[in-house]
């Protein structure tokens, strides 16, 4: 499912995200293709104005004119938090199911999302010192900050569940101050999800919903993947194995089948209406 909590109260959205990965799992990235075609397309033409295949005439008083490049009036930059997992450890092609679904929606909806990752492997949420945060949101100025914390950091270090919600209250709240919308994004699925932190992963899932919800703010959303990837994997009547790298990680199939349930969410929450702060 898709939750998106605002001021007066939450909705919960729940609508065909099986069909979104359907697509983007049966050929990994697919549903992007046409938005990195377009890239592609434009970064060549950029790329030939800018290699001198036109030469402007030099003269003692004339200087040529380096070649204008147009940035999309749609463009969204969205800052991603996390940890190896959000930062696409094992996805061998995609770049991780955050990228991906970006991608995904980008491709449906004709806005243009660049992506800047402070995901660092190994990082958990209260790692993240105030001041490096603060850098961050005033150097890269994202339309968007996701937090996508992977939980298995925090169960290992045994963050206290106080700290916890404490630092994602933080990080929102800080967020919103600079006026950038907030995605509480949930990660994907692991081995350890259903085995070592089977009970502790969704107790610390649980709380970050809840903060997100403590704000009734319309400008945070929480896309809920790991439950929806749960539950995809339960109708289909099939086990983790094939999403897993390792203990700790999804492969590549199981960041497609994340990025597509992400892109789903994005999709049914904003349709083709480029993201923004609502006043």
């Amino acid at each position: 499912m898709a939750l998106k909590w605002q001021y007066g109260g939450a909705a919960v959205l729940l609508v065909g995200a099986f069909a979104v990965f359907a697509a983007t799992h049966a050929q990994p990235g697919a549903s992007a293709a046409s938005s990195r075609q377009q890239q592609s397309q434009r970064s060549a033409a950029s790329a030939a104005g800018a290699s001198g295949h036109t030469q402007a005439v030099r003269t003692p008083t004339v200087k040529p004119v380096a070649a204008r490049t147009s940035t999309p009036t749609n463009t969204i930059t969205a800052m991603t938090l996390g940890s190896s997992v959000a930062m696409g450890w094992d996805d061998k092609v995609g770049g991780g199911y955050l990228r991906r679904g970006f991608r995904a929606a980008a491709a449906q909806s004709g806005n243009h999302y660049v992506v800047v990752s402070r995901a660092q492997a190994g990082d958990w949420a209260g790692k993240i010192m105030p001041g490096d945060y603060t850098d961050w949101l005033n150097t890269v100025k994202p339309q968007i900050v996701v937090i996508s914390w992977g939980i298995l950091d925090d169960a290992h270090h045994k963050t206290p569940v106080s700290s916890f919600r404490a630092t994602i209250h933080e990080q929102i709240q800080m967020a919103l101050a600079r006026h950038m919308v907030v995605f509480i994004v949930t990660p994907p699925v692991t081995r350890a999800s259903y085995t070592q932190y089977k009970t502790i992963e969704p107790m610390y899932l649980n709380n970050e919903v809840q903060v997100a919800r403590s704000f009734h703010s319309p400008n945070v959303y929480v896309f809920d993947v790991f439950d929806q990837m749960k539950g995809y994997i339960r109708v289909h009547h099939q086990t983790y194995v094939p999403y897993m790298a390792d203990g700790w990680h999804p492969n590549t199939a199981g960041h497609a089948l994340a990025g597509g349930l992400l892109a789903g969410d994005i999709m049914r929450q904003f349709g083709k209406t480029p993201v923004h702060f609502i006043q």
